[in-house]
């Protein structure tokens, strides 16, 4: 009786870990998929990377008025092209490994960059059209029509407590 049931649990571990083969095959999948993605998006994001460093550098060029502010622009020209050799030579698994020490360091830094870039994720995910029905139109038309009347009263309002009414 104990060999059965040495059996049957054995069998168990036998299913679970043939589970978890598979969940890291399909996760190992999903990860080459990704890399395989972001690999052919590399260069692409690396040449637009050098075009903004080529336009900082321009820009830079153009700030004849603000000497000390010109030398600055061009240091972020020269970091932008460092940047997109980087992102150039450098493979992805390097980079995330770059990314996680990076991390492990500015811990501050890494989570003011995650809210930034979580914010402006979610403005590009809900920008999307608003369709207006007519009766909608009309309510917004009406609200934007009172708005201007109280805006008006009020500047009015602050001229006659200033002093500055005019007939």
């Amino acid at each position: 009786m104990a060999k059965a049931k040495k059996s049957r649990t054995n069998g168990n571990y036998r299913n679970a870990s043939a589970g978890l083969n598979g969940s890291r095959r399909i996760l190992d999948d999903v990860l080459a998929l990704a890399g395989t993605l972001v690999r052919s998006q590399k260069d692409m994001g690396a040449d637009k990377l050098n075009s903004l460093a080529s336009l900082t550098r321009e820009y830079a060029a153009s700030m004849t008025d603000l000497p000390n502010l010109r030398v600055q622009v061009a240091s972020a020209a020269d970091s932008l092209e460092g940047v997109a050799d980087y992102v150039m030579h450098t493979e992805i698994e390097q980079m995330v490994g770059d990314a996680g020490t990076f991390a492990r360091r500015h811990p501050l830094a890494t989570l003011a960059v995650t809210v930034a870039a979580g914010m402006a994720a979610s403005r590009l995910m809900y920008r999307q059209p608003v369709k207006m029905t007519a009766a909608s139109s009309r309510k917004a038309g009406s609200r934007r029509a009172s708005a201007s009347r109280v805006g008006k009263r009020t500047v009015q309002a602050r001229r006659n407590t200033n002093g500055h009414a005019h007939a």
